[in-house]
């Protein structure tokens, strides 16, 4: 009997022991261990569609919605957006619970956030009363926290400014493990409202000019300052990932230079689609958007979608227009978009918004489930070699009798230039057009894609606008047959590095216009110079979007195709077919 009270008394003592041991890994796990993650790189679950409430020069205050009873269920995370005159309204007085009810709210609702705090134009009155110079400003705000800044050059300002930044940062890397790893980056604010200068107008008194060489250096001064305070390893802190806005002409090299870790915003990628000079602006950022560059990783991204809901254009057809600026911005490899509360709110929006959701942040080819190409056409001014200046007029500064006589090409396939005074225009003014303008200047011109390539696009189909019914959101742009000119194939090839290893098993979703009773075939590539048909589809005339999914379960995809193919959308009668989207989704 004493033998087996003393076993007994030895399972329970090993017992205690081990629950201890289990309850001080947890509460280790909970409150003290270091959270780490890889500087610059997002978790895949953060990227997508995130909530935006700052507007002009004060930042509004978050609504707290964030279920899906209250808000888009797709949501991924909430901005926070303070300025220095909320988080220290008194000198040494800090409102952490401003910063940190938020963050345990989106903890506990499976959500992220990041943090960016606005020095500038909302500053802390107090910063006057230490002896800051107040500027006036002339501007053209009506928000008056523009009217009135203090100096930034003054030293008092600097050394209030590095203790905000600092203190913020201790405060965030303090965090336990739990919220800290919700905090996504922080963004590095330098100017007004995060812009490129210190005023939005110019001062009255001039001794408080501050020229752009001046900023220039004190943007480097404060920006390395940040970066200090939200990385350095002498404290044992974890580090905060960084966004830097990029404003210089170094680019990406000069962000690493900056900070190794760095991602950056893309102002042009989320204000809407279809902007002047977005197609060079947009290669700048192309080679940064996979691991195949210089500085051996991805650069991850955000950007604001908010004054395009100010544009008379956009309201012609919101919901089109939302669903193909999430192509635009995956085009330009955006992984973060912030989208205003009141359109978050409205169901009628969603569907743009899944669109978003589904494919962001996919920045390596080899892991990414899908590769998709939503077909479109480009009628760019200043394409010489596709519009001849023979025949068209010269590619010349306010030319617009060229512009209408590229539309005129096109008429027929539903181009239109609605405001012809902004064809031409620079890119933040061609937003601010009245209506649609299908022929423009430095426009992206081929597909909104991601891993998968038109191939000789304009020899072998045709472009067109607005077509289908309005109550589908496909029809601002597509590519069809036509079969009297000899175009009858789209071809396509993949990215090198999409698949590892032989895909074998793909899902193909196409959606195209059932505008007649013709048909046509996707073909794949198997190892041979032909390619092999999976399905042939035959229209019903129905004139609606019809989504079609084909399985395969024997692709090769080395490219051994006519032009170079992995795949081809095949005309096999004398129809014009008309197709939106093509996207590969890997079964393996």
């Amino acid at each position: 009997m004493k033998k087996y009270q003393l076993l007994f008394f030895v399972i329970f003592i090993f017992s205690l022991l081990f629950m201890g041991s289990c309850s001080s890994r947890a509460s280790k796990a909970q409150s003290s261990e270091p959270f780490i993650r890889k500087a610059g790189v997002l978790p895949l679950k953060a990227c997508g569609v995130w909530s935006w409430y700052s507007t002009g020069g004060a930042p509004k205050k978050w609504s707290g919605k964030i279920s899906a009873e209250e808000i888009y269920p797709g949501l991924k995370g909430i901005p926070i957006v303070i300025g220095w005159n909320e988080l220290e309204p008194e000198e040494g007085v800090y409102h952490w619970d401003l910063v940190d009810d938020i963050i345990k709210k989106a903890a506990a609702n499976d959500k992220y956030v990041f943090t960016l705090l606005w020095l500038n134009p909302v500053n802390a009155e107090w910063l006057y009363d230490k002896g800051v110079p107040k500027v006036e400003i002339n501007t053209s705000k009506r928000d008056p926290h523009f009217a009135t800044l203090p100096y930034p050059m003054d030293d008092k300002y600097k050394f209030y400014s590095e203790r905000i930044i600092t203190k913020f940062a201790e405060h965030i890397r303090n965090l336990p493990p739990h919220l800290l790893e919700r905090v996504a980056f922080h963004q590095v604010v330098e100017g007004s409202t995060g812009d490129g200068f210190c005023y939005k107008g110019d001062p009255i008194d001039p001794k408080y000019n501050v020229s752009r060489e001046e900023w220039a250096d004190y943007q480097k001064y404060i920006r390395k300052f940040t970066v200090n305070a939200f990385t350095e390893k002498e404290s044992g802190l974890p580090e905060i990932p960084l966004l830097i806005h990029l404003m210089t002409d170094g680019g990406m090299t000069w962000g690493a230079e900056q900070y190794e870790g760095f991602l950056t915003k893309k102002g042009v990628a989320s204000h809407f689609y279809h902007s002047n000079y977005s197609r060079s602006k947009s290669l700048v950022y192309e080679p940064y958007n996979t691991s195949d560059n210089e500085l051996g990783r991805p650069v991850f991204s955000r950007g604001e979608g908010e004054t395009m809901w100010m544009r008379e254009w956009i309201k012609k057809d919101s919901l089109q227009n939302l669903y193909w600026s999430a192509f635009h911005a995956l085009h330009w490899g955006l992984d973060i978009w912030n989208i205003p509360e009141h359109i978050l709110v409205e169901p009628k929006w969603y569907p743009a918004m899944d669109v978003f959701n589904k494919y962001a942040g996919l920045k390596f080819p080899e892991r990414s489930p899908y590769a998709f190409a939503a077909l479109k056409d480009e009628l760019n001014f200043d394409d010489t070699v596709r519009f001849p200046e023979a025949i068209y007029g010269k590619a010349s500064k306010n030319n617009t009798d060229r512009i209408l006589k590229i539309c005129a090409d096109f008429e027929d396939h539903g181009a239109l230039v609605e405001d012809l005074s902004k064809t031409l225009a620079g890119s933040l003014q061609s937003r601010g057009r009245k209506g649609y303008n299908d022929v423009a200047k430095d426009r992206i011109d081929t597909d909104y894609r991601m891993y998968l390539y038109s191939i000789d696009q304009v020899e072998t189909s045709i472009g067109w606008w607005h077509v289908g019914p309005k109550d589908q959101p496909y029809g601002r742009f597509a590519r069809g047959f036509e079969h009297a000119s000899g175009k009858d194939t789209l071809y396509f090839k993949f990215h090198n590095t999409f698949f590892d290893g032989t895909p074998g098993k793909l899902k193909f979703r196409i959606i195209w216009l059932d505008n007649n009773d013709g048909e046509w075939a996707l073909g794949y590539d198997i190892g041979k110079a032909k390619l092999k048909i999976a399905k042939i589809v035959k229209g019903k005339n129905t004139g609606r979007w019809i989504e079609e999914e084909i399985q395969i379960n024997d692709a090769l995809m080395q490219k051994n195709g006519p032009r170079g193919s992995d795949i081809a959308i095949i005309n096999t009668d004398n129809k014009d077919d008309i197709f939106h989207l093509i996207e590969a989704e890997k079964q393996y």
